[in-house]
């Protein structure tokens, strides 16, 4: 063999190599195979069991309706589908990425995360709150006319916390806190994230807020004793906001430290500690490289199927406190790993993965919503592939495959001649607006405890 034959050999074997490593040598992935058929067509039964009503609307005044054309549509969900506003103050209204993401927030989703990071808000010790970023996003929220979710009473801490000698001392920091949040936002804030990743802060060794708070007094929200406290003086100070207890890493019933995750809820709600929801922070990313096709070394090969998320779901299910997927995003590569090829999916298997996992989780009764955490690629941490607009202002095919999920697939628009005063038909729980021509619109909450309404539409 000569040289140059040589050389044409051993890049054949390296683009082998490449070839074998790449997503490109797989079937097309999408959560899905022969295991999951049954539970992906129990949960298309599921929805339709679990989300919808038979509503009967009774028209007062039909003399003044009678043969004139009505529609009934649905124009918000009861259940939670949202996205994250972190960043957008960061980009100019002129720039693609910012006016397509606002079109995208408008469109799909009714509900927003606002970010509130205490070290940013409380950078210096002894000064007042500045609440500038806050209140931007605060005010896009109410100009979307969007539900929100507060991200978080506690992440992001200040650096000034070594100062105090004991945990008491910063036991009065967290009520102060809690209470400059509620004097500024008091009854605005739907939701509330109280505590945050604690679980997962016992082994982020170079996480910098763990770091931070391990050389400081701060109270270890992780024992369900100081749980408690905290979800107590939340409850005292947001007495109608919902008080979420959130954590990341994968829900598998492999997974140890999901296990403790689990048993923390588990002891919470013995100890019968008021709060609402329990947070999942649903980021999936692959693990040493290896392709999500393959799952991971840690959980098995099964990690990113659908079958093993729904055994994780229903263990943490069992303990009969409804669920939030509160931080939401598909499989995706990291901006933190350095690796140029590391595993990826194509756009068009995010798309389906992201059908898939939406369609299973909407399936669930105690499963109340869905919130992205990013709505363009990279921006507000290292999902490049996790938004649904690139940074270019380009919308991506998981954006149209999830507007065809909200907006037709699971959509309910009925449209007639009033015949009687009565009106009946089968639809999702949610928000509906009834138009007639020649009266005024209306809006009613149709849901499980709202099946009849009974009502007078004005004339214009």
């Amino acid at each position: 063999m000569n040289l140059i034959s040589k050389n044409i050999f051993i890049l054949s074997a390296i683009i082998l190599v490449y070839t074998n490593n790449n997503s490109q040598s797989y079937p097309f992935f999408d959560g899905t195979d022969a295991q999951t058929k049954d539970i992906m067509y129990n949960a298309e039964k599921q929805i339709e069991k679990v989300r919808k009503g038979n509503y009967t609307i009774q028209i007062q005044n039909s003399k003044d309706l009678k043969g004139k054309d009505i529609q009934i549509e649905l124009v918000e969900h009861d259940f939670t589908f949202g996205t994250n506003l972190f960043g957008l103050y960061k980009i100019a209204d002129w720039d693609p990425s910012k006016q397509m993401a606002v079109k995208t927030i408008e469109e799909l989703f009714n509900t927003v995360i606002v970010c509130d990071y205490w070290g940013r808000t409380q950078s210096k010790k002894n000064k007042k709150p500045e609440w500038k970023y806050t209140d931007y996003q605060m005010e896009l929220a109410e100009k979307f006319g969007k539900k929100n979710r507060y991200h978080a009473l506690f992440f992001s801490y200040p650096r000034w916390f070594h100062h105090y000698e004991t945990e008491e001392e910063l036991w009065t920091i967290i009520e102060q806190r809690i209470k400059d949040v509620a004097r500024r936002y008091g009854d605005k804030i739907n939701e509330v994230d109280v505590i945050n990743e604690f679980i997962n802060y016992q082994y982020w060794d170079k996480n910098p807020h763990a770091k931070y708070l391990k050389t400081t007094k701060f109270p270890d929200f992780a024992k369900p004793e100081n749980g408690a406290r905290v979800l107590k003086l939340a409850r005292k100070y947001l007495p109608k906001s919902k008080l979420v207890v959130l954590e990341t890493n994968i829900w598998s019933v492999s997974n140890p430290i999901y296990q403790e995750i689990f048993e923390y809820h588990k002891k919470l709600i013995a100890m019968e500690v008021d709060y609402d929801y329990i947070g999942y922070q649903a980021h999936y990313y692959a693990l040493q490289n290896r392709p999500f096709q393959e799952g991971t070394k840690e959980w098995g090969s099964r990690t990113f199927m659908m079958d093993e998320i729904n055994r994780g779901m229903e263990q943490m299910a069992a303990l009969g406190k409804p669920i939030i997927i509160a931080e939401f995003n598909p499989p995706s590569r990291s901006n933190r790993n350095n690796n140029p090829n590391q595993p990826r999916l194509s756009d068009d298997e995010i798309a389906a993965w992201e059908v898939n996992f939406y369609t299973l989780m909407f399936s669930k009764p105690y499963i109340n919503g869905i919130t992205r955490w990013f709505t363009i690629d990279n921006l507000g941490g290292r999902g490049m592939d996790a938004g649904i607009v690139s940074e270019q202002g380009v919308l991506k095919p998981n954006y149209f495959a999830l507007k065809k999920l909200i907006k037709e697939k699971w959509h309910t628009k009925w449209k007639g001649k009033l015949g009687t005063e009565k009106i009946e038909f089968r639809g999702f729980y949610g928000k509906y607006k009834i138009t007639a021509d020649g009266f005024k619109d209306e809006t009613i909450n149709l849901n499980k405890s709202n099946l009849f309404v009974s009502l007078s539409l004005r004339k214009n």
